[in-house]
């Protein structure tokens, strides 16, 4: 018994000398660093910061110059947790480890996803569904490690902010400008007019509130008659991407984001153009810690769970639109959503986190206050591996159930 028992009292008795030195300045190792110094620790409130990026020597070059910025706590029920996620913006606008230039950057905690790559995963599945003439935007991300004030703070993942030039706006007018609005309340799910569940991010509300595109549309979904909603010429598809929204449902069901389908997502809609004059909304993905078999707060999710709203209910019940969304799921299945493509995306990250993950597990050893003894970087991708087949086949039999001629057209 006490031999059997040697291992663990000896992992007890080395932790905290483990975790001092994971405390002390870090050098590059498998991982892009970030090293930030700031006054104190980040807060709500945006304060000056410095910030350097050093890069693995096999990788490129580093961009060691310290660039100021300000560094402040973003995220609403995540501020709770100890590992917080982190707006940086920069002075100037930096090209980071190949994504975007720009001058703002969120770093994310993934606090609750111990996998650590459900939001890189989502959106690299997501923007995968588009092509060139039809893109899926979503925001590009890479892993990296963070010292904060010369001390190791963990695994982040560095995400491009969503911006009016990652999607491809125009300037429009003040007439006409580009839109863009975030769901963020569970109830931003059509089925009621306003936008009392919305924050609008573009035009920017502290020069211009501007309501009537997405007043228009959440009246129009939640409260017209069946037929003006399918009206060729003016009904459902004249307002948003239908092709669009049909990947955006079916990559909301693939990832089970029990959130997403009602909260914490983009609805976006160009200016009109003389060569776009009626341009439509379309869906970009936002959070997406709450996925793959987890919950928001880390427990279970089963996989067998439908997710709708007052606007997918109504595309549903329509004979013409269901046969899309049975081919494209038919699509998808044999390529971005097959079970070998995506356990290959997870294994491909598995990889680049490489010994990171062990490092940012030390570091947060205590981040489930439940059981941290037992759940573990290990044990939640082996459940996520267990979850993902068994959530493709519940969908082939669901999505053929509720596509077929037969299915119920209310």
């Amino acid at each position: 018994m006490l031999n059997a028992a040697l291992p663990s009292m000896i992992k007890f008795l080395l932790l905290p000398l483990f975790a001092m030195a994971t405390c002390l300045a870090t050098e590059v190792q498998n991982l892009p660093l970030l090293r930030l110094k700031m006054q104190g620790s980040p807060r709500d409130a945006a304060a000056e910061c410095s910030a350097q990026l050093f890069v693995p020597a096999a990788e490129g070059a580093s961009d060691a110059a310290p660039r100021p910025g300000t560094v402040k706590v973003r995220g609403a029920l995540s501020r709770q947790f100890e590992k917080k996620s982190l707006t940086l913006k920069l002075k100037q606008d930096a090209s980071w480890l190949g994504l975007r230039e720009e001058k703002e950057w969120v770093l994310n905690a993934a606090f609750i996803d111990f996998s650590m790559m459900r939001h890189k995963l989502s959106y690299d599945l997501f923007r995968s569904l588009g092509d060139a003439r039809s893109p899926r935007f979503a925001a590009g991300s890479r892993f990296i490690e963070v010292e904060l004030n010369g001390h190791y703070h963990g695994v982040f993942l560095l995400m491009e902010a969503i911006k009016g030039s990652m999607l491809g706006l125009s300037a429009g007018d003040d007439k006409n400008p580009a839109v863009m609005y975030k769901a963020v309340t569970f109830f931003a799910n059509f089925t009621k007019p306003g936008h009392a569940e919305f924050e609008q991010k573009k035009p920017d509300p502290d020069q211009k509130a501007f309501w009537g595109p997405l007043d228009d549309l959440n009246g129009f979904v939640s409260e017209s008659s069946d037929q003006a909603f399918f009206d060729q010429r003016t009904g459902i598809g004249a307002r948003i991407d239908v092709a669009n929204a049909v990947d955006f449902h079916l990559f909301v069901l693939l990832t089970s984001n029990i959130d997403g389908i009602s909260k914490n997502y983009l609805l976006v809609r160009d200016s009109p153009t003389p060569r776009q004059p009626a341009p439509k909304f379309f869906f970009v993905p936002w959070d997406y810690d709450a996925t793959w078999g987890r919950n928001w707060d880390g427990s279970k999710v089963d996989e067998k769970n439908w997710l709708s709203n007052r606007l997918f209910d109504r595309l549903m019940s329509n004979s013409f639109y269901r046969p899309l969304v049975a081919r494209r799921w038919q699509d998808l299945r044999a390529r971005q959503f097959s079970e070998a493509n995506i356990l290959r995306m997870i294994e491909a990250n598995v990889r680049t986190l490489g010994p990171a993950a062990a490092r940012n597990e030390l570091r947060w050893r205590n981040i489930d206050g439940k059981n941290p003894a037992v759940f573990s970087f290990a044990k939640d991708l082996a459940e996520m591996r267990e979850w993902v087949p068994l959530r493709l086949r519940w969908l082939d039999g669901e999505i053929k159930n509720r596509t077929s001629p037969q299915a119920s057209t209310k």
